[in-house]
């Protein structure tokens, strides 16, 4: 579901960090799991999805942002989002993204 969302958006993505940040906007996201199911068997999963967006210029974090809120919304999920902020000691803009979606696997 993570790379359905983000592949669309042609933003740089990584799972929990970029060791060496790339010039311009990008996301780093973390993907929570719970399970469940009957008889112990975790055939249901709650994904609780965090993307952080990070971008120099409040300009491109704007962009950025509509670009990762039409593939949310396309994707048929409500989303929560953080107002942006500058990250002084990073010298970078920062919006966050939370959402949770639920997959049911065969076991």
């Amino acid at each position: 579901m993570i790379n359905k969302i983000l592949q669309p958006t042609a933003l740089p993505y990584k799972e929990a960090r970029f060791p060496q940040p790339p010039a311009g906007a990008y996301i780093v996201y973390m993907d929570d799991v719970a399970t469940d199911g009957p008889d112990y068997k975790p055939s249901i999963l709650t994904h609780g999805v965090t993307f952080e967006l990070y971008a120099t210029r409040l300009e491109e974090l704007k962009a950025a942002e509509a670009k990762i809120e039409t593939q949310i919304t396309a994707a048929g999920l409500q989303w929560t989002k953080q107002a942006a902020y500058w990250l002084q000691t990073e010298q970078l803009y920062q919006t966050v993204y939370e959402f949770e979606y639920i997959e049911k696997r065969r076991i």
